[in-house]
C-alpha cells in the first residue's frame, strides 16, 4: 500500500468509535478523547515485541441460544476446561514499562476467510500443570488417586458418607461463588472491577455472552492499568504489599492471557461482537484503551478476516470497517485487484447502512456516490448519482432532532447497543450536506451535477448545517468553517473577530490533537491582531504555525511557509536560515508557489554572498 492510501486507511478506520457502551478505561477518567476528525493526518504505530501466538485447530463449537432475559446464552463447548494450563518460568527483567513483555516472536501464519479460530498460549513454556486462571475454578468428580487407592477398604457404607461430604462440599463451593468482601478499602477502580468479577462469578454456570464479553474487555482494560496490576489480582483481591516490577508483569500476564482464553471462548461460539473485538486487536485500532501493540503483533490479514466474519453476523462496526479494509486494500488477498476491492468495500458499505443502520457506511456510500467510482480505464463501478449521494447523507442524520436546535447534552437516549444520540447521527455527512448547499466551494464538475440534479446554491440551510455541526456535535472542520465565515463575512455573516477567533479556537484544541487549518488561521490572528480583541502576539503567532506543523506533521503547505517566514524573519522566534529553507522546502515540495519563490530568493542571496 502507497503512503497516501495508508494514510486515508488510518484516517477512517479510526473515524467512527463503535456504537458500544463506554469503555470501562473511559468511565474512570473525566476527559475521555472525543471522536477524530477525518482531516488527512497519519497516525500509525508500530508493533512493539509481541508475545508469542500459537494458532490451534482443535476447539470444539458451540451454538448460542437466547434467554428468557433477551441475552445471549452460550453452549459450553464438550471440553468445557481451558485448553491449556499457565505457568510462568523465572520472573520477567526488571522494570514496570509493559515494554517488558519481550522474548517475543510474532504468529506470521495468515487467516483465510472462515478460518479456525486462533487461541493464545502462555508466553513462557509449559513446564508443569496448573489450574486454569480464576474465576474459573475446576470442579473435578472424579475421584482423586488416594480415594482409588483406598477404595478396596471401604465398605458400602461409606459412600454414602462419601457422597454426603462431596454434596456438602459442592453446596459450600456454589454459595462460596460471590464471597463478600470489605471493599471500603478499595479504590475506585477496583471496585468497578470487582463489580464486573462478581456478575461474571454469578454466570459462571450459564456462560452469557453478554457477561463474558464484558468480563473479557474489562480484563483487557484493566491489565495496563499500573496502580490495579501492583495492588489487586485477576480476582479482584486487595494484596497485602504492592507488588514490584516483576511481579506486577507476571500479574499483568495472568490477566492479559485470561482475557484471550475467554475471548477464544467466545470467538469459537461465534458471538459476534467478539470477533469484532478480536479484528480491532489484528488491525491494532481498538476501541478499548489497551496498548495491544506490546501483546499481539498487527495482522491485517487476520484483522480482514475477524471483521468479515463479525459483518456476516450483523456486527454494525465491522460492516464499515471491513468496508474500510478493502477499499484502501489492507489486509487483502495479493490477487484481488483494486476493482473486486472497491466491490467488496461497496457491499459490505450496503450491508452496513440497510441491514444494520449504520450511520458510517452511510457517509461512505453517499461520498462514493458523490464522485462514482472508475477503474483505471475510466469504467464505471459506481455511476455518480448526486442526488442519491444527498440522499445517503440525509439517512445519516436523520436521527438529528431539527437542523438548528441544539440537542440537550443530559440527554441519555440511546440505541440498543448502548449510544448516544451523538453516535446515531454523522457529523461528517451533516458537514459534507453543507458544503454543497454551500455551492460555491465546490469542484465546476460537481457543481454542474448539482445543477443538473436540479440543487442550487442554499446559503441558510449551509450555515443551518454548519453550526448545527459546530454547536451539536463539536465538529472541528464545521468550527474552523465558521471562523472563516467570521472572518470574511461569508454564508452572509458579518465580519466579527471575537466570533472567529472563538471558533477557530474550538475546533484547534479540539480532542484528540486539534484541526491544523484552525491553528494557523489563529497563528494568523496573532500575527496581525484584532482591535478591541486581540493584541498582536509574535510569539503566540509562532507557536501556533508549530503546532499546525507537528497535528499535519509537516503536511500542511500553508503551515511549512508559514515557519520557514517565521525563520527567515526572526518573527517569534530566532532567525534560523537553515531551519527557513527546510520547512520552505516542504511547502514546495507540497505545491506551495510561494515558498519555491522564497527558496529561489535565498539561494540567489547565498550565490550573491
Amino acid at each position: 500500500m502507497d503512503r497516501g492510501k495508508e494514510m486515508l486507511y488510518d484516517t477512517h478506520i479510526k473515524m467512527y468509535p463503535p456504537s458500544r457502551k463506554e469503555p470501562i478505561s473511559q468511565r474512570i477518567t473525566s476527559n475521555s478523547p472525543s471522536r477524530p476528525v477525518p482531516y488527512p493526518v497519519e497516525d500509525t504505530q508500530q508493533p512493539m515485541s509481541p508475545i508469542p501466538l500459537q494458532s490451534t485447530h482443535n476447539l470444539q463449537s458451540g451454538r448460542s441460544t437466547p434467554s428468557s432475559d433477551g441475552r445471549s446464552k452460550v453452549m459450553t463447548p464438550t471440553n468445557s476446561r481451558y485448553d491449556q494450563p499457565f505457568t510462568f518460568q523465572s520472573p520477567p527483567s526488571q522494570g514496570r514499562s509493559t515494554e517488558s513483555l519481550k522474548n517475543a516472536r510474532s504468529d506470521t501464519n495468515y487467516t483465510n476467510n472462515n478460518s479456525s479460530v486462533d487461541t493464545f498460549q502462555s508466553a513462557s513454556d509449559v513446564s508443569k500443570a496448573a489450574l486454569p486462571p480464576p474465576p474459573y475454578v475446576e470442579t473435578d468428580d472424579m475421584e482423586t488417586p488416594q480415594i482409588l487407592q483406598e477404595k478396596m477398604y471401604r465398605k458400602p457404607s461409606d459412600y454414602a458418607e462419601l457422597a454426603d461430604r462431596k454434596s456438602q462440599k459442592r453446596s459450600s463451593s456454589e454459595k462460596d461463588l460471590t464471597p463478600k468482601r470489605d471493599l471500603s478499602q478499595y479504590s475506585d477502580i477496583a471496585i468497578k472491577f470487582h463489580k464486573v468479577y462478581e456478575a461474571t462469578i454469578n454466570d459462571s454456570p450459564n456462560f452469557t455472552a453478554e457477561v463474558q464479553m464484558e468480563w473479557c474487555e474489562t480484563l483487557l482494560q484493566f491489565a495496563f492499568i499500573e496502580e490495579f496490576i501492583a495492588n489487586y489480582n485477576i480476582n479482584g483481591d486487595k494484596l497485602k504489599r504492592t507488588l514490584s516490577a516483576a511481579e506486577m508483569l507476571k500479574n499483568q500476564k495472568i490477566i492479559l492471557e485470561h482475557a484471550l482464553k475467554v475471548l477464544t471462548k467466545l470467538i469459537t461460539l461465534q458471538h459476534g461482537p467478539a470477533l469484532y473485538l478480536m479484528a480491532t486487536l489484528y488491525s491494532h485500532q481498538p476501541y478499548l484503551d489497551v496498548k495491544i501493540q506490546q501483546v499481539i503483533a498487527r495482522n491485517d490479514s487476520k484483522a480482514l478476516d475477524y471483521y468479515s466474519r463479525a459483518a456476516a453476523l450483523d456486527v454494525s462496526e465491522a460492516c464499515y470497517r471491513a468496508g474500510v479494509c478493502y477499499e484502501y486494500k489492507r489486509g487483502t488477498p495479493a490477487d484481488l485487484n483494486g476493482m473486486r476491492c472497491m466491490q467488496k468495500a461497496i457491499h459490505f458499505y450496503e450491508k452496513g447502512a440497510l441491514d444494520c443502520d449504520n450511520i458510517a457506511c452511510m457517509y461512505k456510500l453517499g461520498m462514493l456516490c458523490l464522485q462514482g467510482v472508475k477503474d483505471a480505464k475510466q469504467r464505471s463501478l459506481l455511476n455518480q448519482d448526486v442526488k442519491v449521494a444527498m440522499s445517503w447523507f440525509s439517512r445519516a442524520i436523520r436521527r438529528d432532532e431539527k437542523v438548528g436546535s441544539a440537542p440537550d447534552p443530559k440527554s441519555q437516549d440511546s440505541t440498543a447497543g448502548g449510544a448516544k444520540k451523538a453516535d446515531r447521527v454523522s457529523p461528517q455527512a451533516m458537514y459534507e450536506l453543507a458544503k454543497l448547499y454551500e455551492f460555491d466551494g465546490l469542484a465546476p464538475a460537481l457543481q454542474e451535477s448539482l445543477t443538473n440534479a436540479g440543487v442550487s446554491r442554499n446559503t441558510t440551510k449551509a450555515l443551518q448545517y454548519y453550526h448545527r455541526c459546530a454547536t451539536g456535535y463539536s465538529y472541528a472542520l464545521a468550527q474552523w468553517r465558521l471562523g472563516q465565515c467570521y472572518e470574511f463575512g461569508q454564508l452572509n455573516l458579518g465580519v466579527a473577530a471575537n466570533k472567529s477567533i472563538a471558533w477557530y479556537a474550538q475546533a484547534a484544541t479540539a480532542k484528540p490533537r486539534g484541526n491544523p487549518m484552525a491553528m494557523m488561521s489563529l497563528s494568523g490572528w496573532y500575527l496581525t491582531g484584532a482591535t478591541n480583541v486581540l493584541k498582536p502576539n509574535n510569539n503566540e503567532a509562532f507557536k501556533w504555525a508549530r503546532k499546525a506543523s507537528q497535528a499535519s506533521e509537516g503536511k500542511l503547505a500553508r503551515a511549512e511557509y508559514a515557519i520557514g517566514f517565521f525563520y527567515e524573519n526572526g518573527v517569534g522566534c530566532t532567525a534560523d536560515p537553515n531551519a527557513a529553507r527546510e520547512h520552505y522546502q516542504k511547502a514546495a515540495q507540497a505545491g506551495h508557489r510561494k515558498a519555491h519563490d522564497r527558496l529561489q530568493n535565498m539561494l540567489a542571496q547565498w550565490n550573491g554572498g
